[in-house]
């Protein structure tokens, strides 16, 4: 069978790029020949990957959402007396105000964090109140921290982006206070959710 130039050419170009696709990968290579002291070198790179991560907890090791509550309580002066449940109840008012105090079951929560990015840092953001107005504002809850994650803001008024040291873990306690004038709060239930945002960087 006669070949063209151009099938030849073809034929060629694709036994050439067979040769080349079967034939072994080719690394750094050096020689040295001669008298005396003589070397060869030949480098590999090396390359490690480690994927960032993040991790954070505030409260319990489960995945419900912790639940502070506060629970106020009046007493009618001019004899202190807190009020019961039920109706037409005599009682010696002498047309001060009532006082109100508030007071939590359980305020503290544990919370950890860690990051082996290059920096790791945890802000706070709050929700709207339900209902919007009417009782406490975000500024009247403080908040104390103990150990070495620090809480992002003094008080929910003011949460602030703070850092935290990577590739060692964070932990210690959070404990909300709640301030403000509870004696001037409408008579409700009010719920609002914080959320935590720990990110490194």
């Amino acid at each position: 069978m006669t070949r063209t130039p151009i099938a030849r050419l073809a034929l060629a170009a694709s036994l050439t790029g067979l040769a080349l696709a079967g034939g072994p990968a080719m690394a750094e290579s050096q020689y040295g020949s001669g008298t005396g002291t003589i070397t060869a070198q030949a480098k590999v790179n090396l390359s490690v990957t480690v994927p960032k991560l993040i991790l954070l907890r505030v409260g319990s090791t489960d995945t419900t959402v912790d639940t502070v509550t506060w629970t106020s309580a009046l007493s009618i002066p001019g004899v202190p007396t807190t009020p019961v449940v039920g109706n037409n109840t005599n009682v010696d008012w002498n047309g001060a105000a009532p006082t109100v105090t508030t007071t939590s079951a359980a305020s503290t929560l544990t919370v950890y964090a860690w990051t082996n990015a290059g920096a790791g840092t945890i802000n706070c953001a709050m929700g709207a109140w339900a209902p919007l107005t009417g009782g406490p504002t975000n500024a009247d809850f403080t908040v104390t921290a103990t150990g070495t994650l620090p809480h992002p803001g003094a008080n929910l008024g003011a949460c602030a982006s703070t850092s935290f040291p990577s590739n060692a873990v964070a932990t210690g306690t959070w404990a909300y206070s709640l301030g403000g004038t509870p004696a001037g709060w409408a008579a409700n239930t009010y719920t609002n959710t914080i959320t935590y945002t720990a990110q490194g960087i």
